[in-house]
């Protein structure tokens, strides 16, 4: 049982599996809200961040993955840990959720009391990585080249993305593949420095060179690398970043 009063969010429509899990956290010690849809969980996170998401994926308005890709893109959603919960049970939408920014992921039906280890798992995770962070400040991130293992320093990262299923780190020497997933990464890097632009990119602040604009919508950043690469960024985040830049 959790010694701290922490807030999970629960997002499901599913009225007799919304009562099992409310119960099962109650009993816990977990404070509870409940959203029944992904619109009404995106305006409950930016009211109130919870300490925890468990978030269904077939959701009326708008679906989990989007849900969870808004909540990944909005600078107060970034590190708040998300557990998928949901009946697609098959290898695609597990490495779609893990890929998006997920933490964990379980399958309906499942068993509350396994449920209940993870959520108290994954929330331990989050705040050991949190106090970590406070303790050591950030380590060299551990990247390949061929056969090679490379230690790179955060400051020397250009943008890092998500190409194929795998997340490469871009620097002025090179792309080198993470083991890490992108939100994984994310986590790890001084928010102060880095940027979720879009759901497959993250950029440091520090290169980006220009911000333009594409028809009614669409932004794309320019770096300040060998090739001024070129890196999309999401409407939704074009005001964020524009301020971090005092553009």
């Amino acid at each position: 049982m959790t010694t701290e009063k922490k807030k999970v969010l629960l997002v499901e429509d599913d009225e007799l599996i919304s009562e099992t899990v409310i119960k099962s956290l109650k009993l816990e010690g977990y404070e509870v809200d409940i959203a029944r849809d992904g619109k009404e969980c995106i305006d409950k996170v930016k009211e109130s961040p919870p300490d925890l998401i468990l978030l269904d994926v077939l959701l009326p308005q708008v679906s989990g993955w989007e849900t969870l890709s808004r909540i990944r893109d909005h600078p107060i959603g970034k590190d708040i840990p998300i557990i998928i919960l949901t009946a697609l049970a098959d290898e695609v939408s597990k490495i779609q959720g893990l890929r998006g920014g997920a933490d964990d992921y379980v399958t309906k039906p499942f068993s509350s009391l396994e449920l209940m280890a993870r959520v108290e798992a994954v929330i331990k995770r989050s705040s050991r990585r949190a106090s970590s962070r406070e303790a050591r400040g950030i380590n060299p991130i551990p990247a390949r080249k061929g056969e090679k293992i490379v230690l790179i320093d955060p400051d020397t990262i250009v943008f890092i993305n998500i190409q194929r299923d795998s997340t490469y780190i871009h620097t002025d020497e090179g792309k080198f593949l993470s083991d890490h997933t992108l939100g994984e990464l994310e986590k790890v890097l001084d928010r102060e420095k880095f940027f979720r632009a879009h759901r497959s990119y993250i950029v440091n602040l520090r290169r980006v060179k220009e911000i333009t604009k594409h028809g009614a919508s669409a932004y794309e950043l320019t770096m300040n690398d060998k090739i001024n690469s070129k890196v999309p960024m999401s409407r939704r985040q074009s005001a964020e970043l524009k301020k971090l830049l005092n553009i």
